[in-house]
């Protein structure tokens, strides 16, 4: 058995890379804008402090967004 690349892998990894790069930013800038519209807590503080229930609001958050970032670009790839 011979293993080979599909035609277009150069193309399909550049894709992949550049969605992955763009998932990636806008995870980070997401979580920017939910620390931006939420002022009354500062999360990078409650974390420094070791504040569990804010780690897990954070942690849920990019989750979802994450899924949410994932279908968009999965729709987008596949047509």
């Amino acid at each position: 058995m011979e293993f080979t690349l599909p035609k277009n892998f150069p193309g399909d990894l550049a894709a992949t890379l550049a969605f992955g790069l763009l998932a990636i930013l806008l995870v980070v800038g997401g979580y920017k804008l939910f620390d931006l519209i939420l002022t009354k807590i500062d999360f990078d503080e409650e974390l420094k402090k070791g504040n569990l229930s804010v780690a897990l609001v954070i942690a849920a958050f990019i989750g979802g967004l994450c899924y949410v970032i994932g279908q968009v670009v999965s729709g987008v790839v596949s047509g």
